[in-house]
């Protein structure tokens, strides 16, 4: 299936092949070229990408694979260009055309987006779901292929998918929330379930890009976005985005304090052990708001109440919670010294969980004590960072001049050995995890909840 919009053809040296036919003249591109030596020949392999239609000026109708390898070709604009696929791809599309109905979002829109741009609107949300992308110049591909809800479905140039786009002031955003948030039942209890990420980002002049500490543990020009989704009727409830320099820790108390003004009194949120802090257990509950919260694993609180408790429901059926197959256990502890109440502290374990972690200590202290045995009576030093298994001797008085890669003064290494102890005790809490609630509930119910 051609488009109905005329583009020059690529100006790709070597590439291009005009094969010549009785009605017409087709535009090839090369894509592959292969020697085989065994036969002496050369496999060159070619995909059809138009049809030429004015030799003079090397005008053509592109085709799908056109859009496909020059994605970034704006093609003109024609009041025309509705032209489909043979082959339209409908199943997601027909989903979220269901939801757009059932919320009523082409009416919520069409107060902040005028009528004819809503479609559009619409377009570009679908295609950065179904996609998983949002590169403007990849749009016009996915409209040939795909239903749209613009009138008359017509495809728009990555140009006018731009110009729309900066022409949306953060109003428009901020007044759409507050319609969406101002129509959900504030008097139910609402659990939301709330994270964050970092983006990284190379565009210059956004203010919002900061240098942070990206997910992938390095510094880089990032922002970061989060978002608070209601999980009892799965609905997204709102979202904020941060400049890169601001933690997770800050983050939460911006969020409490968004759902604060959308008028969110009865919420309870669900964090990720990143969240957990005393200044954010304080924030919340001194808003009124209930939390569910991940513990990290391995912070002393959590070792002392899993050592104390262990052996006491691992094995109990009356502590089975099927679904998950994981035994739990609920307590009452205070967090910290200057709490005035305990926290309801719901123990876990897995043996699955177990299994898994045992064996990435197990393989970990391996590789080690290779790797420690391959550089014995070499001048090396190791840092920190593998001692936390290892117990390390070095030779009394040799030195060697100069630093290792490691930018210290290498010593001659001359013995290890394990520490047990450690070991042990990391071995020991294998399969064990903690979730904290500040409602009274029971080791299922704030499971099934996380």
């Amino acid at each position: 299936m051609y488009l109905d919009t005329p583009v020059k053809v690529p100006d790709v040296k070597g590439k291009i092949v005009l094969q010549r036919k009785p009605k017409a003249t087709y535009v090839q591109l090369e894509t592959d070229r292969t020697y085989l030596q065994d036969v002496q020949y050369t496999n060159v392999k070619r995909v059809g990408i138009g049809k030429l239609i004015d030799e003079d000026n090397m005008l053509m109708l592109p085709n799908e694979n056109f859009l496909k390898f020059f994605p970034t070709v704006e093609l003109p604009e024609t009041r025309d260009r509705t032209m489909r696929s043979c082959g339209l791809r409908i199943g997601t599309w027909i989903v979220i055309r269901k939801i757009v109905k059932d919320y009523d979002l082409l009416e919520i829109l069409g107060r902040y987006i005028p009528g004819r741009d809503v479609g559009l609107f619409l377009d570009l949300a679908t295609y950065s779901i179904i996609e998983e992308d949002n590169r403007a110049q990849h749009y016009p591909s996915y409209a040939f292929s795909h239903p749209l809800f613009t009138e008359g479905m017509r495809i728009y140039s990555d140009s006018k998918i731009c110009d729309f786009l900066q022409s949306m002031g953060e109003e428009a955003g901020a007044d759409f929330l507050n319609d969406w948030n101002e129509s959900r039942d504030h008097r139910e209890k609402i659990y939301a379930s709330y994270d964050s990420t970092s983006k990284k980002n190379s565009s210059e002049g956004l203010r919002i890009v900061e240098t942070g500490h990206s997910k992938d543990g390095d510094e880089a020009d990032i922002f970061n976005y989060s978002v608070a989704f209601d999980t009892r009727n799965r609905e997204p409830l709102f979202y904020e985005i941060y400049p890169g320099s601001i933690n997770d820790m800050s983050q939460l108390s911006c969020m409490v304090d968004k759902a604060k003004g959308y008028g969110y009194r009865n919420m309870g949120f669900i964090l990720d052990r990143g969240y957990f802090s005393k200044d954010n257990i304080n924030y919340l509950e001194d808003n009124g708001y209930s939390f569910v919260m991940m513990l990290k694993g391995k912070a002393d609180l959590v070792r002392e109440w899993i050592l104390e408790n262990k052996g006491t429901f691992e094995t109990n059926r009356a502590n089975n919670i099927p679904a998950y197959r994981t035994y739990g256990k609920t307590i009452r502890k205070k967090l910290f010294a200057t709490d005035k109440e305990k926290r309801y502290v719901h123990l876990y374990h897995s043996s699955a969980k177990e299994a898994k972690e045992r064996a990435k200590i197990e393989d970990n202290i391996n590789r080690q004590t290779d790797f420690l045995r391959s550089h014995i009576n070499q001048f090396r030093d190791f840092g920190s960072g593998i001692e936390t298994y290892f117990d390390l001797t070095y030779e009394e008085n040799a030195r060697k001049k100069g630093k290792d890669n490691t930018g210290q003064n290498s010593r001659k290494f001359v013995f290890f050995e394990e520490k047990a102890h450690i070991i042990e005790e990391e071995l020991k809490l294998c399969g064990y995890f903690a979730i904290i609630t500040s409602d009274k509930m029971t080791a299922k119910e704030a499971l099934e909840l996380y």
